[in-house]
């Protein structure tokens, strides 16, 4: 069962449609080296930034692709807080 880091950026990737933001996520953290069972905050930030958003470009903007890769790098370093 995906932990609750996989589950977030899932969620907040919804807009490009659930089995998208589902497909993409999994296949950025299994580059990584992770799983979505097990992936951590550093590991999903590397994901984000060598392969989740980088594979946005090809459904939305860059610029909308960037704006939510800071927005979910923010929620990942509040839960890194907590």
């Amino acid at each position: 069962m995906p932990n609750k880091v996989f589950k977030m950026v899932v969620k907040d990737l919804d807009f490009v449609g659930e089995i998208l933001s589902v497909g993409i996520t999994k296949k950025g953290v299994i580059k990584e080296g992770a799983d979505p069972d097990s992936v951590t905050i550093p590991q999903m930030k590397v994901a984000l930034n060598n392969h989740i958003v980088p594979s946005l470009y090809s459904f939305v903007s860059k610029k909308k692709a960037e704006s939510w890769k800071r927005k979910v790098i923010k929620k990942l370093d509040q839960m890194e807080g907590n």
